[in-house]
């Protein structure tokens, strides 16, 4: 079904605008040192790299540069770069933007499919486009971010506007559009089929600053077993939609923007806009074979916007082996807005797991100084909080904004474990302060 993105209004317009304004003004990082290598729309991959006059131009050349400790990779602000895989980060490197202008955009989708020559009308209504890529669509977004498919899972299934189906074992892709060409009916057409554009595994002391990422089946960032990871000031929207499996024959999908997976030390993620995500904003979460260790880690004064789980953590361990041990976390300063409104919400056969903070319901038997203080809830269509109480774990200071849901989703009551639904000021209060006692401020907004 071809559908609009749900627009709502809040509590927390004005300090939403300036934090989104701040993040999309941050200043660039200083040059300090090491080789910088340059990107630009308009480089050449036959250049060397070294110089905003002798940039390379794929964002794929990455992966080829012979990287060291110290050294930059920046990309020119106002550039468009398309990633078709991953890359995989280097220890020791700052990724950022240089020049004026916007934030440099790097997507995962292949090219703007706009363009009515490579469109062919199977049969009638139903148009193929060939992608090529191994990794399945997981989303398709029209006319810059104002229209959006739904994914099918079967071929049988595209049967009205918008519909689509991806056909991984000869990259081709299905549309249904009883307008004509789609090349011809839609300004843009941008499909997520790169899962992510940034891989750091096993890796430490790595920035990433300033840039745009969109259009991912996944995400911008798949990281695991890392130490002192910085992430600031960086745009990331329209991710997710990838098949994690079928479960009693209703398929499951995912994505989360930012993942932090198994054992994460020294990490902050902070002053970032994210927005309409499939699954978690942020998140770090993990199970293995042996304990996973998730310490010093700080989501803070970010701006998050129709997401399903929009900060999110879980983690647990194999029976005999140490709990999950959690330390030091903090999420402070972010605003939280139109949780379970985005295109997740949407599309979503679960819809039971969405909430502004989640934890799933593992025994967390270690952990410690975990404080989310200082942020604003603004407007559920599904839990607010999603938590389990714990000694280790607590809310202070924090300000909560909620009007009558949708009637979308069945799951909106603000405290999952209060399991009260609110439907004015009292009952708001009388829920939000079964987790957090004394809050900053409450306030039931008429429709």
């Amino acid at each position: 079904m071809l559908q609009k993105p749900i627009v709502q209004t809040g509590g927390a317009e004005i300090e939403a605008h300036e934090l989104k304004q701040k993040i999309l003004n941050a200043p660039d990082v200083e040059i300090e040192g090491g080789t910088v290598y340059y990107f630009s729309q308009n480089g050449d991959d036959n250049n060397d790299g070294l110089s905003p006059e002798k940039a390379l131009k794929s964002y794929m050349k990455m992966a080829e540069l012979p990287l060291k400790s110290g050294d930059y990779v920046l990309f020119e602000r106002g550039s468009l770069f398309r990633a078709t895989d991953e890359v995989h980060l280097i220890s020791g490197v700052t990724y950022a933007a240089y020049g004026k202008g916007e934030k440099p955009r790097i997507y995962g989708s292949w090219r703007d499919y706009a363009d009515a020559s490579i469109w062919t009308e199977k049969e009638k209504n139903l148009w193929t486009v060939y992608i090529g890529s191994k990794e399945a669509a997981g989303l398709i977004n029209f006319n810059n971010d104002t229209l959006i498919g739904e994914w099918q899972l079967t071929l049988e299934n595209v049967k009205t506007n918008g519909d689509f189906y991806y056909e991984k074992e000869s990259g081709v892709l299905y549309l249904y559009c009883d307008m004509g060409n789609p090349g011809e009916c839609f300004d843009n057409i941008e499909i997520a089929t790169t899962k992510q554009p940034m891989r750091i595994s096993e890796k430490q002391d790595i920035r990433v600053d300033n840039l745009c990422f969109k259009y991912c089946n996944f995400g911008a960032f798949l990281i695991d077993e890392v130490k002192n990871i910085i992430i600031t000031n960086c745009e990331m929207g329209w991710h997710g939609g990838r098949l994690f499996e079928v479960r009693d024959g209703r398929p499951i999908r995912y994505g989360n923007t930012i993942e932090f997976w198994y054992r994460c030390e020294n990490i902050k993620v902070e002053n970032c806009w994210v927005y309409q995500v499939f699954d978690a904003a942020m998140t770090f979460q993990g199970c293995n074979d042996s304990n996973p260790i998730f310490k010093n880690i700080h989501f803070d004064n970010n701006l998050i916007e129709y997401c399903s789980m929009n900060i999110e953590y879980w983690a647990r361990s194999v029976e005999g082996a140490p709990p999950p041990h959690i330390s030091d976390i903090t999420y402070k300063g972010n605003i939280i807005r139109f949780a379970g409104y985005g295109w997740g919400g949407m599309q979503r056969a679960d819809k039971d797991g969405q909430a502004a903070f989640l934890a799933w319901n593992h025994k967390y038997e270690d952990l410690s100084n975990f404080v989310i203080s200082e942020n604003i809830v603004d407007v559920s269509d599904c839990f607010m909080i999603y938590m389990v109480p714990h000694a280790g774990l607590k809310f202070t200071n924090n300000t909560y904004y909620q009007k009558t849901a949708s009637g979308t989703h069945p799951f909106t009551q603000p405290v999952k474990h209060g399991g009260k639904y609110a439907s004015n000021q009292a009952e708001l209060e009388e829920e939000i302060k079964k987790v957090e006692p004394t809050p900053k401020f409450i306030k039931w907004l008429e429709d």
